[in-house]
């Protein structure tokens, strides 16, 4: 009987000793397998930024490969494992320009009123300045507050003379100020805003579009099948000559040497 009672004790004790084993083996493969999985994850994460800045590096490149040569479309670009496609689109001719880029006080945001040959040099289609149409511009900020803006319009006037007029408009609680384009004999060239007190993002409004202001460059680099887009904007240069006579306020002759010849 008691030796009955000995065996069954045993045989239960047994029993939990091999239960404690199969819990104690499940949970050291239950945190084996999870430090695993972390492992995995954290060695995934860093070749997803590797690729990442691989296909950053190669939309990049894609940039520079188009201002080099023009090229664009699927694929414009091929170095390695990596490659780019590049979508080119207009900046402007629209009735709103704005460009998304803070303005410092007292540094110029430009507008141009003309456009571009395909050599990027000025060309002879002018904003409109027929009377109605075109001649009001509203010049706005980003800030609700009023604020002074410094408006510089550059021009050409019947003598084929480059001139500046210089105004300074108090923006309206909108953040807008208006601007207007003596119709008729000007030819419009060029619009650049200056915050005197208060950094903003400049755009201006007008009643029809204005011209092309450059292009929008946007590069999609592939490596591995990760990909990365770089957007720039490659916008018409202001050349030194308008910069002398924005800064004259004045008048400069179109001749080299004065002459308007």
């Amino acid at each position: 009987m008691e030796d009955g009672m000995r065996n069954k004790n045993k045989k239960k004790m047994s029993g939990q000793v091999v239960l404690m084993v199969l819990l104690a083996s499940a949970l050291i493969l239950t945190l084996g397998l999870s430090a695993s999985r972390i492992t995995t994850t954290e060695t995934k994460i860093d070749t997803d930024q590797e690729m990442l800045k691989k296909a950053f590096n190669a939309a990049e490149s894609g940039i520079d490969y188009y201002m080099a040569t023009g090229s664009t479309g699927v694929s414009a670009y091929k170095s390695g494992d990596g490659s780019a496609n590049l979508q080119i689109s207009s900046i402007g001719e629209t009735r709103v320009l704005y460009f998304d880029e803070v303005t410092m006080v007292g540094q110029l945001q430009y507008f141009w009123l003309v456009n571009h040959n395909a050599d990027g040099s000025i060309g002879s289609n002018y904003y409109s300045t027929t009377a109605g149409v075109g001649n009001t511009i509203s010049v706005c900020g980003s800030n609700t507050s009023v604020t002074p803006l410094k408006i510089d319009y550059f021009y050409l006037d019947t003598g084929n003379n480059y001139a500046v007029e210089r105004t300074v408009a108090n923006t309206n609680a909108l953040g807008c100020a208006s601007f207007n384009i003596t119709s008729g004999s000007r030819r419009s060239l060029l619009l650049t805003v200056m915050p005197i007190d208060l950094h903003s993002k400049l755009s201006i409004r007008g009643a029809i579009n204005f011209p092309s202001q450059g292009e929008r460059v946007s590069s999609t680099g592939s490596v591995s099948g990760i990909n990365n887009t770089v957007t720039v904007l490659n916008r018409y240069r202001v050349d030194l000559f308008l910069t002398e006579a924005l800064v004259s306020g004045g008048q400069i002759l179109s001749g080299d040497d004065g002459s308007g010849n």
